[in-house]
């Protein structure tokens, strides 16, 4: 103390003005730093959110083309059996109204060569019958009148007499006939769809999220999509940053003026199918950080007039806890804000830091892997529980940025779409990796379901029309046979004239045969449903199959829940008898076979397990086609009209591998 008192009060002011300048360079350095990481954090977490609208962008264009492509798919089967019928018979507005109840089309229309309209599916009332026989001069279906095209998808259009828009195709007439037919379906519900998973309404939805200023697309022309109220942004060729980042396919992250506030923006080109369709900005508010900033600075001042009282070392530590705490805050709210809009998407979401363990691990995430993303934060690859730790393994090892995939995770196979985007530190490593899953694998089944549909429709005209051109020369042959048996006997030779009519005649019997079994594939019975009681329909199956299971030494057990079913009760018992002799004939002795029905997800599921020889997997696509079969006696007809009944109900049938061996065929029908 008599130190202190020694020293001349110049001295103490000097020592309390050093230490209170160091002090205030240390704490004006320490919050620069602190700035630069909450810009670094908040830039990396802006980047992300980029690329995460830049994908979900990408995948909401994609299905609405790929809608749209379904769309004019489906008009265009359509309207070839329409130009059929129109090849065949001059077509009544009876017949065509008929086809576009039965087919769900709103309107269907004839024209001739100069496009005078000459027939139509409705009648037209009011002002629309002053259009029926009217000329159109310049339609827009014109380059089908003119040859140049046989078919065209005219797309969404305005309805020309009410309210909403229409999809609409054409082909072109066959035959002599020469002209157009246009196809045109009710588009009200895909417009709304289109509006409510828009790229629009993903911009709006962003927008709602508190700290976000704008979210802008555009293009070198102006505005496509943005926040409500954003009528100007700075134009692409008026800006080097924006016309830097479209030439350069990258990210770029500024701080800039809007309506006189500075904000944090993130500058990204939107990208579809590798083309390049605009710029999305993206404006985050810098208010917090700004607020900060200024309270940091306050305190540093009230501090820094203390510390020349009181002293610097007290000073020192109070600001350095402070700066933690806040900085502390600030984290967990950005933070925060992020997890929200990670949880709240649609896809898998899992990123990688620069030491290969998992940061970020979104609900959807949990869901799809069923892990609490509690148990995989912080960890790698190799840390993981065994069944996780393959199917990542496996997601992380795909190499091209963009791909369908088809892995195995948890046991279950999945169809996914996977898109892989890396963030890069200043020296160009990697410090980070997000791979964005979707799952494919119930829209690709609904596809093949599809495909398979409309296949057996494509082969069950086909059946009916081999039947009809046989079956007349066919009769024609079997009454020559029961003459010439009766009245054309010849005088030598009888013996073995007998036996060739014999064989002709059988013969003509036998292909009669299988033009029944045509016909009864192609004018299948229209189904019957009624309400009964799914044990009596187990019980009734396994009274009829029991005798020949145990006459094949076979062990059969059923099982089922008592739930009210609507089928049609002789029909369904069709089909299932079929999967069960299928079943019995791939079982051999000492084997077994169970049959059993449940609800699920307000689904009835019907499944048929036997370890039997099973099923390769490339024919398991093949085996509900007409007339394939890998018996040697068989007709191949079984599950074709297995499944046919199948789809009358409104269901579907699938078949996989019963491990470690046999077949399961598992059959989900409507509640």
């Amino acid at each position: 103390m008599k130190f202190l008192s020694n020293i001349q009060p110049r001295y103490i002011i000097a020592i309390t003005i050093s230490i209170a300048v160091l002090m205030f360079t240390s704490a004006y350095v320490e919050l620069q730093q602190s700035k630069e990481e909450l810009f670094h954090l908040l830039e990396e977490h802006s980047i992300s959110l980029a690329e995460i609208v830049q994908r979900s962008s990408s995948n909401i264009v994609l299905s609405s083309d790929y809608i749209e492509q379904q769309l004019a798919e489906r008009l265009y089967n359509n309207a070839s059996f329409i130009a059929r019928m129109d090849s065949a018979k001059k077509l009544k507005q009876s017949d065509l109204a008929r086809v576009a109840n039965k087919n769900g089309i709103f309107r269907i229309h004839i024209f001739e060569s100069k496009g005078k309209r000459i027939a139509s599916s409705h009648i037209p009332l009011g002002y629309g019958a002053a259009m029926h026989d009217q000329n159109i001069s310049s339609p827009v279906f014109a380059p089908i009148l003119r040859g140049e095209l046989d078919q065209m998808t005219i797309g969404f259009k305005e309805s020309r007499f009410m309210d909403g828009k229409r999809f609409a195709v054409a082909v072109k007439r066959t035959g002599r006939n020469h002209g157009a037919i246009v196809l045109t379906l009710d588009a009200k519900e895909i417009v709304e769809f289109r509006k409510n998973i828009g790229i629009g309404r993903l911009i709006n939805d962003l927008s709602n999220n508190s700290g976000i200023e704008y979210v802008v697309l555009q293009d070198s022309l102006g505005i496509i999509a943005a926040t409500q109220g954003i009528t100007e942004m700075s134009r692409i060729d008026d800006d080097q940053v924006l016309l830097r980042v479209l030439t350069n396919d990258s990210s770029i992250t500024r701080r800039s003026l809007f309506h006189d506030r500075e904000v944090f923006e993130v500058i990204r080109a939107l990208t579809i199918e590798q083309s390049v369709v605009g710029l999305l900005r993206i404006g985050i508010s810098m208010d917090e950080i700004r607020s900060v900033e200024s309270r940091m600075w306050r305190r540093m001042f009230i501090m820094s007039i203390v510390l020349i009282s009181i002293g610097a070392v007290i000073f020192t530590a109070i600001i350095a806890n402070q700066n933690f705490q806040l900085m502390s805050k600030k984290y967990e709210r950005v933070q925060q804000f992020t997890e929200n809009i990670l949880h709240s998407m649609q896809d898998i979401v899992i990123t990688f830091d620069d030491q290969q363990r998992i940061s970020i691990f979104n609900q959807q995430a949990e869901l799809f892997f069923r892990i609490s993303a509690e148990n995989v934060l912080g960890k790698s690859i190799e840390e993981l529980p065994d069944g996780l730790r393959n199917s990542i393994r496996n997601i992380s090892t795909v190499q091209n940025k963009d791909t369908n995939e088809q892995l195995v995770v948890n046991g279950n196979e999945f169809i996914l779409s996977i898109s892989v985007s890396e963030t890069l530190k200043k020296d160009g490593s990697i410090e980070s990796r997000t791979i964005l899953i979707k799952d494919l694998t119930e829209s690709k089944r609904l596809e093949r379901e599809v495909q398979r549909k409309e296949k057996m429709t494509a082969m069950g005209e086909l059946a009916a029309g081999v039947a009809h051109e046989i079956r007349n020369p066919l009769n024609a042959i079997s009454m020559i046979a029961q003459r010439f048996e009766k009245e054309f006997l010849p005088k030598k030779g009888l013996k073995e004239y007998k036996e060739l009519n014999s064989v002709l005649k059988n013969e003509s019997i036998r292909v009669n045969g299988i033009i029944q079994q045509f016909l009864s594939f192609a004018r299948s019975k229209k189904i019957k449903p009624s309400i009964i009681s799914s044990l009596m329909l187990i019980n009734h199956l396994s009274m009829l199959f029991q005798s020949q299971a145990k006459e094949r030494k076979i062990y059969f057990t059923s099982h089922s829940e008592d739930i009210p079913i609507s089928i049609d009760f002789e029909q369904m018992t069709q089909a299932l008898l079929n999967l069960l002799q299928n079943a019995l004939d791939a079982t051999s002795e000492d084997g077994s076979i169970v049959l059993t029905l449940a609800k699920i997800n307000n689904e009835i599921k019907i499944e048929i397990a036997d370890i039997g020889t099973g099923i390769e997997t490339e024919l398991q696509e093949k085996i509900f086609d007409l007339y394939f079969t890998t018996k040697l006696n068989g007709t191949g007809m079984g599950l074709a009209i297995t499944q046919q009944i199948i789809s009358q109900h409104n269901g579907s049938i699938t078949v996989r591998n019963n491990k470690p061996q046999g077949s399961i065929f598992l059959i989900t029908l409507p509640v």
